[in-house]
């Protein structure tokens, strides 16, 4: 990529990235005040499973329509102009609504059967207080999908400083619920507390994206060309997400059969594999995503090329930070979180699930990338068949392994899923380029077609990519790796040794000395075998900062 293009990038996603890490940083705090608060009970298994059920109903509306909002506002606003696009959002927000507020006042009608589907297991107390819960949060149904469709928009306008700041807020607003109202009136100051700071990504977007222009108006107009091709593009997406939730559906039945305390060791080691993924490669993801339906409409052969760095890059960040939570899970964990109610028991508990679940982390991100990909192109079905089948591998190793594993069986089918999905996904790339060769072939060695993945001829990508061997680049970040692995095995339990794990200050020395020699072993062996990804990323910052010593 031009050191344009990288600085640009980087910019971009260093904003996304900043607002990630203090968001992620807020919602450790969140997580730990609330492990703290309630430990790993009944009550935490109730409102985590409550928390889940209007996300089931509404079958991920609300990240749907933030994907598909991106390649139709561009689309609309080329053709039409950005009054036509914004009469578009107005049309697309207030179907939303009503969708969203239909599914709101069913759930809170239906609550009962509706916990009685998702949590079989439940009963007693727990079931009881699981209703309760659903009912006062499935206000989130609506706020959260109005907030999703502001969020696509500022994206698709290449404004992300203010949505990726919103986790702030939200956060906040939860950990005040916990830590002040929490120990008062118990676990349902939370839920409210949940709902509160769900309004409030919605309450600090609004105002961006008036100051874009943007003037809302009450009317539905079905007609509307731009809802009419969102509502094309998020069928299938939802499909493949009401496959998605059809198999939590399924894994969380299976973990309310397990001991107390199961669905919160998931839950918790969850929220820690999704710090790196949410902080690096989603950061990535999201700024990449508006570039990809750009370049798709306007320079195929770049499209291409930046797609195949970009795998690149995200596999190079993400799996060293995949290998470094499963050699440091325990004290990760205990560090995070083992604290008054919250026991040595559920710190082991949790690590076990840790470790499993963190085997996925790279995939999370690559799978990502390219469903993305696909969605630039408007193509949705492709991930959608491709997520299906995913799932099927998760729910079928979930079955096989919950018995002779437990809670740790279904963290580790879930690390498959991805996995599964990145493959597939690959391996439809492959064939796709596969045509295109064979057609460009046939066309003559003069002419360059472009087919849906920007595919030319061979001597026009060499010459462009500048050598770039995708796999070349995957096998130096795994060799890295693999030194870091051992380097981290060596170091962490020589140096835990020396010293004193009775306070959260030498616990955090512990972490912060491992994790020094990991990265500082990844980096002089991605330098030694010249990593294409460190060079984009050091010239990226060179950039960047011969950019800001200019401004001056």
């Amino acid at each position: 990529m031009a050191d344009k293009s990288n600085g640009s990038l980087a910019k971009f996603a260093g904003i996304v990235a900043l607002g990630t890490v203090a968001s992620k940083i807020l919602g450790f705090l969140r997580e730990t005040s609330f492990a703290a608060q309630f430990g790993a009970s009944y009550a935490t298994d109730a409102y985590l499973m409550a928390m889940v059920i209007p996300t089931l109903m509404l079958l991920g509306v609300g990240p749907a329509v933030t994907t598909t909002l991106v390649p139709v506002f561009a689309d609309v606003e080329r053709r039409r102009g950005r009054e036509a696009a914004f009469a578009s959002v107005s049309a697309i927000i207030n179907a939303c609504f009503i969708v969203s507020g239909v599914v709101m006042v069913a759930g809170m009608v239906f609550a009962r059967p509706v916990v009685r589907l998702v949590a079989p297991g439940f009963s007693g107390e727990t079931f009881a207080l699981t209703v309760e819960l659903s009912i006062i949060l499935f206000p989130i149904a609506v706020l959260t999908v109005l907030a999703h469709c502001v969020t696509g928009v500022l994206h698709a306008m290449g404004k992300f400083t203010v949505p990726a700041v919103t986790g702030i807020v939200q956060n906040i607003i939860i950990i005040t619920a916990i830590t002040v109202f929490g120990p008062r009136h118990g676990i349902g100051a939370v839920a409210v507390g949940t709902v509160l700071g769900s309004l409030s990504m919605l309450a600090v977007q609004w105002p961006a994206l008036r100051a874009c222009g943007y003037r809302h108006r009450f009317a539905v107009d079905w007609k509307d060309r731009g809802l009419r091709q969102v509502g094309r593009l998020i069928g299938p997406i939802i499909l493949g997400t009401a496959a998605s939730q059809a198999g939590a559906l399924v894994i969380r039945a299976l973990a309310s059969r397990l001991p107390e305390g199961s669905i919160t060791y998931l839950n918790y080691s969850q929220r820690l594999v999704a710090l790196p993924v949410g902080v690096f490669g989603t950061a990535l993801i999201t700024v990449l995503y508006p570039t990809l339906a750009r370049l798709y409409s306007e320079d195929k052969s770049e499209f291409s090329r930046t797609f195949k760095r970009s795998v690149g890059i995200v596999f190079f960040i993400l799996l060293p930070m995949a290998a470094g939570l499963m050699i440091l899970a325990e004290p990760v964990v205990r560090l995070a979180f083992e604290r008054r109610a919250f026991t040595a028991d559920a710190t082991s508990a949790t690590a076990v699930a840790l470790v499993y679940a963190a085997i996925g982390i790279p995939f999370m991100g690559l799978a990502d990338l390219t469903s993305k990909a696909f969605y630039a192109t408007h193509d949705t079905i492709t991930p959608v068949f491709v997520n299906v089948g995913a799932v099927g591998v998760n729910v079928l190793l979930s079955l096989a392994l919950v018995g002779s594993m437990q809670h740790a069986g279904l963290s580790l089918a879930a690390s498959c899923q991805p996995i599964a999905s990145f493959m597939i996904l690959q391996l439809i790339l492959r064939r796709r380029a596969a045509a295109s060769q064979r057609q460009s072939a046939l066309a003559g060695p003069d002419v360059h077609v472009h087919a849906a993945w920007g595919q030319t001829s061979r001597a026009t990508r060499s010459a462009r990519d500048g050598e770039y061997s995708l796999a070349a680049s995957l096998a130096k970040s795994v060799v890295a790796t693999a030194v870091m692995w051992a380097a981290v095995s060596a170091f962490d339990p020589w140096f835990a040794a020396r010293v004193s794990q009775s306070g959260i200050m030498a616990q955090a020395l512990r972490l912060a000395a491992s994790v020094g020699v990991g990265a500082a072993a990844y980096l002089v062996v991605a330098a030694a075998l010249r990593s294409e990804e460190l060079t984009f990323a050091a010239g990226a910052v060179r950039g960047r900062l011969g950019r800001s010593k200019q401004g001056r």
